[in-house]
C-alpha cells in the first residue's frame, strides 16, 4: 500500500498539467477569497474535484493504467491510494487558496471548507474511475452545476456540489448529504475499476 502511496504521489507531483492545474485552481480561488468566503469555496471545492479528476483520469487517459494494474493488480488498493492522493492535493488546494479567507477572519469558513474537501476529492476519484474521460466528466459536471444545482435546484438541493457548499458552511445536514453522494458513488468505482482496460 506505502508503495502504491508513493508512486501515486510522486507520478501525481511530477506530471505538470497536475501542477498547472492545482496552481491555477488555487490562484483562482484565492482571488475571490478576498471578495467571497462563499465563492472561494464553491471555486476550492470545484478545484479539489477537479485536481481529483485529472489526476485519476491520467492514467486511463494515457493509457498508463494497464501498467498501473499488471504491477498492482490489487485494483482496490489502487483506488483506495487514488482517493488519499485526491484527498491531500484537495486540502493543499483548499489550504493555500483560502489563506486570504483566513487572514479576512473567516476561521470557520476556512475549517468547515478544509475538513469537507477530501470528501468532494474523494468523489472525484470515483467519478474518474467511472467515466475515465476528464474533458467529457468536467464539461458534465459544469452543465449539472449550472442547470441541474443552480437553476433548477436553485443551490437548494442536496446535490453534489450544493452539498459541499452547504458543509463548507458548517451545515451538519449539507455534510451528511455529500457524505451519502460519497458512499453511493464509491461503490460503482470499486465495480467500474474492475472493467477491461481494453475499451477505453
Amino acid at each position: 500500500m506505502i508503495a502504491v502511496l508513493r508512486s501515486e504521489l510522486y507520478r501525481s507531483l511530477t506530471v505538470v498539467s497536475s501542477w498547472v492545474s492545482l496552481a491555477g485552481f488555487a490562484f483562482l480561488a484565492a482571488i475571490t477569497g478576498w471578495f467571497s468566503e462563499e465563492f472561494w469555496s464553491l471555486l476550492a471545492g470545484l478545484g479539489a474535484f477537479g485536481i481529483a479528476v485529472m489526476v485519476t483520469a491520467q492514467h486511463y487517459q494515457h493509457r498508463t493504467a494497464l501498467l498501473l494494474f499488471l504491477g498492482r493488480p490489487q485494483r482496490l488498493r489502487v483506488l483506495a491510494v487514488q482517493c488519499v492522493v485526491a484527498a491531500l492535493l484537495g486540502l493543499v488546494l483548499v489550504a493555500v487558496s483560502g489563506i486570504p479567507v483566513l487572514m479576512a477572519g473567516k476561521t470557520g469558513w476556512y475549517a468547515s471548507t478544509l475538513t469537507v474537501a477530501p470528501l468532494i476529492a474523494t468523489y472525484g476519484v470515483a467519478n474518474a474511475t467511472v467515466v475515465r474521460r476528464p474533458l467529457w466528466l468536467l464539461a458534465g459536471y459544469v452543465g449539472w452545476l449550472i442547470f441541474a444545482e443552480g437553476l433548477i435546484g436553485r443551490f437548494e438541493e442536496p446535490l453534489p456540489f450544493t452539498s459541499f457548499l452547504s458543509a463548507s458552511s458548517g451545515s451538519t445536514k449539507g455534510l451528511l448529504a455529500l457524505l451519502a453522494w460519497t458512499a453511493a458513488a464509491l461503490p460503482v468505482a470499486a465495480w467500474s475499476i474492475r472493467r477491461d482496460l481494453a475499451g477505453d
